[in-house]
């Protein structure tokens, strides 16, 4: 196939070209319809782009796409890689299904265990009492997983995590296969490793056999672009795409499918360069934060770590604990002091997602903020906040999360022992500190309330100012 072809987008051009006009859907008739402040902000090229029956030709981008990256096929999506995640899931699994799953997973993962009412196994994470963070399972971990419960019937694991640490995927899915079970990656940081050798193994070709991706995280894509990627044979893409019709939008924007073909065309044909680029680069900026007092910096040695098998250079995590103050307040003072959003800020660090559209300039900018950062931290201005044991993060699932979600319900002050029926997912990165079936337990309780005191978001629980919690009613 010509890789230089861009399907999508030549359909987009090709339809003003004509001189098409349409009395159908969108109303904005290109862009003519909306207003001066409107086009001053968004611009009219994005609405003479809206052009919704370029979504006949997505079939030829997707086969593009899956030659690029040497999978059996490939099912764009433009409602996020959440929709690309519950398309995938109610296609492995059903009502009184089990799946071994990494309990450290998006949100969109729980809610599409609540909407397959299927039950889930969970996977613990390896946890890194020196770092407080979470790195992935092993193989030997879903080997043994699988030994004791015959019933799992597929396999759901996420990598690289938030901090860019990544799972064995061959091993855990020679681990599934020999057992003829399907195993889900969730690799939303992910679009961009099968066209660079010095970042982690692309999943499909690790043996995944659906590799869910963003195409606006570390890729080209608009925000919502997404796909699932398909890699041997245990699941049939006409399943997922009869998933993806009962869920998706019937009138997908032209906008997100363009994004995505232009982004694959312009990775097979400069990915190399431009990612060889934003590796130098990274590398150089890693190796000067390294020496600055009170930063530290994860690196290639995090390899070391129990569960850690791949890592991605790209991910820049910077440890500010030593200055006496949290990521909650470091990221804060990047934006508020220097105008920069950094993509996590946790207990103890901020994350960076350094990306191939970075130059030197961009570069610069966030060293020697960090520097600035580290010669002159700014006081403490909120409590720290309390983590506990990193295994009292290992909640009892006491109920089905469907069944909990769906259950009468009430607000309590004190969870502790009950039944949780809500998900309250610390974001970035959404990973729910509790969901819906889960007990709640004393340390988890003190945690949340603890983190949302020192900055931290938490945009789903039910009552904001965590006053209460909501159970399921004794």
């Amino acid at each position: 196939m010509d890789q230089d072809t861009t399907p999508v987008l030549d359909a987009i051009e090709q339809y003003r070209d004509e001189g098409d006009y349409t009395f159908a859907l969108p109303g904005h008739r290109l862009g003519k319809g909306i207003d001066e402040r409107t086009a001053a902000v968004l611009s009219r090229g994005a609405f003479a782009a809206d052009v919704i029956t370029a979504k006949q030709v997505v079939g030829d981008a997707e086969k593009l796409f899956a030659e690029a990256v040497g999978a059996r096929d490939v099912i764009f999506t433009t409602c996020g890689s959440s929709i690309s995640m519950h398309t995938a899931m109610l296609t492995l699994i059903g009502p009184g299904k089990k799946i071994l799953a990494d309990r450290n997973v998006h949100k969109s993962v729980v809610a599409s265990l609540i909407m397959a009412g299927a039950e889930p196994i969970w996977l613990r994470p390896r946890w890194d009492h020196r770092r407080q963070i979470a790195h992935p399972a092993t193989v030997g971990d879903v080997e043994a997983a699988l030994a004791a419960d015959p019933d799992i019937s597929a396999v759901l694991v996420i990598t690289p995590t938030e901090y860019g640490c990544g799972a064995d995927v061959r091993g855990i899915a020679d681990v599934c296969h020999e057992r003829g079970l399907p195993l889900l990656v969730d690799e939303a940081w992910g679009a961009h490793f099968a066209f660079h050798d010095g970042l982690p193994t692309a999943a499909v070709r690790a043996g995944a056999d659906l590799v869910v991706q963003s195409l606006h995280k570390a890729g080209g894509g608009l925000c919502q672009a997404s796909m699932i990627q398909v890699g041997g044979d245990l699941v049939d893409p006409v399943d997922l795409r009869l998933r993806l019709d009962l869920i998706t939008t019937t009138s997908p924007s032209a906008l997100f499918y363009g994004s995505i073909d232009g982004f694959r065309r312009h990775m097979v044909g400069h990915g190399r360069r431009l990612l060889d680029a934003a590796l130098d680069r990274a590398g150089r900026l890693r190796t000067r934060l390294s020496r600055v007092p009170g930063l530290s910096v994860m690196d290639a040695s995090i390899m070391d770590e129990d569960g850690v098998a791949e890592w991605d250079p790209l991910k820049l995590s910077v440890d500010v604990s030593g200055l006496g103050i949290t990521g909650y307040q470091a990221k804060e003072w990047l934006q508020t002091e220097k105008r920069l959003t950094v993509q996590l800020g946790d207990a103890r660090r901020v994350v960076c997602s350094l990306t191939y559209a970075d130059d030197e300039a961009a570069f610069e900018r966030l060293t020697g903020a960090l520097e600035e950062l580290a010669a002159k931290p700014p006081r403490p201005d909120r409590p720290g906040p309390h983590i506990p044991a990193m295994e009292d993060f290992d909640l009892e699932q006491a109920m089905n999360p469907r069944e909990a979600f769906f259950a009468e319900t009430e607000q309590v002050a004190d969870p502790v022992g009950r039944i949780s029926a809500e998900m309250i997912s610390p974001y970035p990165p959404g990973v729910p500190a509790i969901l819906p079936g889960e007990r709640f337990n004393a340390e988890v309780v003190e945690y949340l309330r603890a983190g949302l005191a020192a900055g931290m978001v938490l945009p789903d629980a039910a009552d904001p100012e965590l006053s209460t919690f909501r159970v399921v009613r004794a």
